[in-house]
């Protein structure tokens, strides 16, 4: 009996084992909100997973402050910081390369001292630093004389400093203390948010800031006539890249050493700088690039597939201004994109361009979105046409509707109404009028080569009613009023439920006043547009540069057999490049809510605290351990009787 009791109990025992399982919680990876910050987050989880680590990624927290409080609490188990930013985020002045008894060694085990009374500890130096640095373009530095901070403290009060909020809220190695060191006093501060630090690089080559905080490994620094001042006093430590950890974390996760020993001395000056630049001009996706890194190093295996190198090809109407709302947008692509191929292509359907994977993105009214002369039951609206999305609002347009008969004073009297090539923003929205409005006339589309040949088609084809949807200032919609063709007015859209089926068509006023500056005044008098003398109500429409949407599957061609494939398609815009364009474009309004839209602009909410319940089967273990927990201690404590 007391050899089947004990039997009975080692059985339990290893249910019990079982049920219990491997309960840990994954490890928190966390990380600041830069893009060298992300890329060192990312290598440490793919590596970490490769281990055979549960890993739970948050990634973009804030800055050094928040995250070293998230630290200490347990909130996440390990994020990459620089050493000089350890020793400030302690209050300590770190030795710099100016001390004449500087040694790296002994201020690492310093900082690794002073982080133990904390719990924490730091992994080996990744092999790269990153240290902040006041720049200033080349041109500017020159005519000013400036070549070192002393210089520039000489001109400070006459200039303005472009920083970020973490740099300059820092009490030890921020810009209170780097004034103060160099007796520097700015005349102005412009300040950004510390996520977009990469706008001072905006900032400085429009001129409205002369002198910013950029750091060592931004590549685009070496992209653009930037020159990066001496710290001649030696303010600034050395700040090289590793991870600050809990202690505790390596008991959780013994492989976890082994991690910190493949990344030790992994990733130098070059290549960090390579890997933002892949992800901050390229445009290309943090994990992906990392994940290359990882096996050109031979720390993970895998294969690396052919890079997509498409152009950044924005595609545009007929009638578009090159020197105008086009052209406005293809210089802030251009100098948000250095490195990529940014042309403008002309198109019919500039929509279909990108459909076709002739151009990345296109700028096009709201209208082109969708496909009017029907109603969508689903929806009460026009047809949406799919796969595209809407990643940037740059401008408003406006509907021009131009009287090309004398004897035509009201939109309703017309027969035949004329616009651009079917398919076209133009276009669209004149369908949608006739259909809002229930006109009985013919729409009847032309084309031209350039805006000029489109305003001649449009007065040569003979129709009552042309109509345009352009910003204020299209060169076609210039060329037909300089011919002195009136504007007629729209003013009864708001009738029946038109409001509701076309959203995306708002009433409007459009006034000479607009468009006085393309008609300078003579001898003093008063500007005067033959034909539009008084403001008018129309409709107006957001302007929005488009691009490919996800799709769950690829489109085949409709060729049969060996030489069937796949339709070209461009790739859809990854976050970082959407954020980028915005933040080029700069717009303080959202984009209409019924416009498809790219993920990157959804309003990201919190996430979500880890469910308290177990999973269901997890819940049965705990169960059945119980019970035969409770079955255990009433076998040992029963009396036995005897005989």
């Amino acid at each position: 009996m007391i050899r089947v009791r004990k039997l009975l109990i080692s059985f339990i025992f290893i249910l019990l084992l079982v049920g219990c399982g491997d309960n840990r919680e994954p490890l928190q990876i966390g990380g600041k909100q830069s893009v060298e910050d992300q890329i060192i987050a990312e290598l440490v989880a793919e590596l970490a997973e490769a281990a055979g680590i549960p890993v739970q990624r948050r990634i973009g927290l804030g800055d050094s402050r928040l995250m070293l409080e998230a630290l200490k609490r347990g909130e996440v188990d390990l994020y990459p910081e620089h050493t000089g930013a350890g020793f400030a985020l302690l209050g300590f002045t770190p030795p710099t390369d100016a001390d004449a008894d500087a040694d790296p060694e002994a201020a690492l085990g310093f900082l690794a001292e002073r982080y133990a009374s904390l719990g924490l500890a730091w992994s080996e130096p990744l092999g790269f630093e990153n240290e902040p640095a006041l720049a200033m373009l080349g041109e500017r530095a020159t005519s000013l004389g400036i070549r070192n901070y002393s210089d520039l403290a000489r001109y400070a009060e006459q200039l303005t400093l472009g920083i970020d909020s973490d740099w300059r809220a820092r009490p030890v190695d921020g810009l209170g203390p780097l004034g103060r060191r160099y007796g520097m006093q700015f005349g102005k501060v412009l300040e950004v948010d510390s996520r977009d630090y990469l706008q001072l690089y905006d900032h400085l080559i429009d001129g409205e800031v002369d002198v910013a905080l950029i750091r060592s490994a931004d590549p685009q620094a070496a992209l653009f006539d930037v020159r990066v001042l001496e710290d001649n006093l030696g303010f600034f430590p050395r700040y090289a890249g590793a991870l600050v950890y809990r202690a505790e974390a390596l008991e959780r996760f013994p492989a976890l050493e082994g991690v910190f020993e493949q990344l030790d001395g992994a990733i130098g000056d070059q290549q960090i700088s390579e890997l933002i630049r892949r992800v901050t001009i390229r445009g290309e996706d943090p994990r992906e690039v990392v994940r290359e890194q990882l096996i050109q190093l031979d720390l993970i295996d895998g294969e690396i597939g052919e890079r997509n190198r498409q152009a950044l090809n924005l595609a545009v109407s007929l009638s578009a201004n090159a020197d105008g709302e086009a052209g406005t947008i293809l210089r802030q692509l251009r100098r948000s994109f250095p490195t990529s191929t940014v042309n403008l292509i002309q198109s019919k359907d500039p929509l279909s361009a990108v459909e076709d994977a002739s151009a990345r993105i296109a700028l096009v009214s709201a209208p082109a979105f969708f496909s009017p002369g029907s109603i969508d039951s689903a929806t009460g609206q026009p047809p949406l046409r799919q796969g595209i999305e809407a990643v940037a609002l740059v401008g408003t347009s406006f509907l021009h509707t131009f009287a090309l008969q004398p004897s035509i004073t009201r939109l309703e009297d017309a027969t035949v109404i004329v616009t651009g090539p079917e398919g076209s923003s133009s276009f669209r929205a004149a369908q949608s009028i006739i259909d809002g409005l229930q006109l009985t006339a013919k729409l009847q589309p032309v084309e031209g080569d350039s805006p000029v040949s489109l305003a001649d088609a449009l007065v040569d084809s003979g129709a009552d009613v042309a109509i345009l949807m352009q910003p204020v200032g299209n060169s076609t919609a210039l060329a037909l009023l300089q011919q002195g063709l009136p504007l007629m007015e729209v003013s009864n859209w708001i009738q029946a439920n038109n409001r509701i089926v076309f959203p995306y068509l708002q009433p409007a006023t459009l006034s000479p006043a607009d468009y006085a500056r393309f008609f300078p005044a003579q001898d003093g008098d008063d500007v005067s547009i033959s034909g539009f003398r008084e403001p008018i109500e129309t409709l107006s429409t957001q302007l929005v540069l488009a691009a490919p949407s996800p799709l769950a599957t690829a489109r085949l061609s409709t060729t049969q057999g060996p030489g069937a494939s796949f339709v070209p398609r461009a790739l859809p815009l990854t976050d970082q490049v959407v954020g980028r364009i915005n933040a080029a474009t700069a717009s303080s309004e959202d984009i209409y809510p019924i416009l498809p839209q790219a993920r990157a602009l959804s309003p990201q909410l919190p996430k979500p605290p880890e469910p308290l319940n177990p999973s269901p089967a997890t819940s049965a273990l705990a169960m059945l351990a119980l019970v035969l927990l409770i079955w255990l201690v009433w076998l040992l404590v029963r009396p036995i009787k005897s005989g």
